[in-house]
């Protein structure tokens, strides 16, 4: 049998908060000043509430990209920002 450099495979952060830390950690941005999680069968919906919208615009486009379905309501610096991922 030939041994050969596999990678393993890394499952999806289990958090937004997992997401935006490294490795197994957990960042919790202070810009996530009211937080609230809802599960469903098989997805989980977190719902942050800020009144710093422009603080939070960076995280929020790294979530984007690493998978996270972002929807954000503003009133000029306040939003709700819903982020969810299918379980």
């Amino acid at each position: 049998m030939h041994s050969q450099n596999i990678t393993p495979i890394r499952p999806a952060p289990r958090t937004p908060y997992h997401s935006l830390g490294g490795d197994a950690t957990m960042r919790i941005p202070e810009w996530a000043q009211h937080r609230s999680v809802y599960r469903s069968a098989g997805r989980t919906l977190y719902v942050v509430e800020t009144d710093t919208l422009p603080e939070a615009r960076r995280d929020l486009a790294r979530l984007d990209r690493a998978g996270w379905n972002v929807a954000v309501e503003s009133d000029g610096a306040a939003a709700r920002i819903a982020l969810s991922r299918a379980a």
